[in-house]
């Protein structure tokens, strides 16, 4: 994929099994909160955090991806992680996509708020922070406090919150944002189960992935339980 253009891009990681509305939302409105140019959609090869159960193949995943993102016109779908091979840190995913971007680039990580306090049991975590600006989608009950002494913790003892541009900043850090979103109570973990239970999923995620599921027999539909 070509991103020499780009100057703002957006990264989104996860697993996506399978994605969901929730994502797509998310991505949206921090494509206009970030001003950013593309958001660029990175589907786990291995998961480290995910090796106490199966995670649905590589494949199916990167394809339901394809099929939630065709026809907008700034958002992607990258298999960096599978050509990357073994365990999927975001360290080695932000490293290889800014060797592919020019240097004026800026890069932002966009990630969910419950994910985002954990951050600090990722692999090598304070490198993400100097390779990319962090976009943090915040959930109800967003608590400034508790983010504050969290930063401090485990980022920057010197983080400050800058109220003239809505983000927190350190000497050591790029800026780490965190967006006002909408949002979608929707989790892959309970559209999983749905599936299981014989359950609709419609409105959950894209129709075309919904088609996509049906069609492969992705997680094990019993029977009739998605169609109309």
């Amino acid at each position: 994929m070509e991103l020499e253009r780009f100057r703002r891009l957006g990264v989104l990681g996860g697993t996506f099994n399978p994605i969901h509305l929730g994502h797509l939302r998310g991505a949206e409105e921090a494509l206009e909160l970030l001003q950013l140019d593309l958001c660029l959609f990175v589907p786990a090869w291995i998961p480290p955090h995910k090796t106490d159960e199966t995670v649905t193949s590589f494949k199916h995943r990167l394809r339901m991806l394809e099929l939630a993102v065709e026809g907008h016109p700034r958002f992607r779908v990258s298999d960096l992680e599978e050509r990357l091979g073994g365990k999927s840190y975001t360290v080695r995913t932000l490293e290889a996509i800014r060797r592919e971007v020019p240097a004026r680039a800026r890069l932002f990580f966009l990630v969910g708020s419950d994910a985002f306090f954990d951050i600090h049991t990722w692999w090598h975590y304070r490198e993400i922070f100097r390779l990319a600006s962090v976009g943090v989608l915040r959930r109800p009950g967003h608590d400034e406090g508790r983010v504050e002494e969290y930063l401090r913790r485990h980022i920057d003892t010197a983080c400050l919150w800058n109220d003239d541009f809505r983000r927190f900043q350190t000497s050591m850090c790029q800026p780490i944002h965190f967006l006002q979103t909408t949002h979608l109570d929707i989790a892959s973990s309970d559209i999983r189960r749905r599936l299981r239970n014989g359950n609709s999923i419609r409105y959950l995620v894209p129709r075309e992935v919904l088609d996509y599921i049906q069609r492969e027999n992705i997680y094990g539909i019993p029977g009739e339980a998605t169609r109309d």
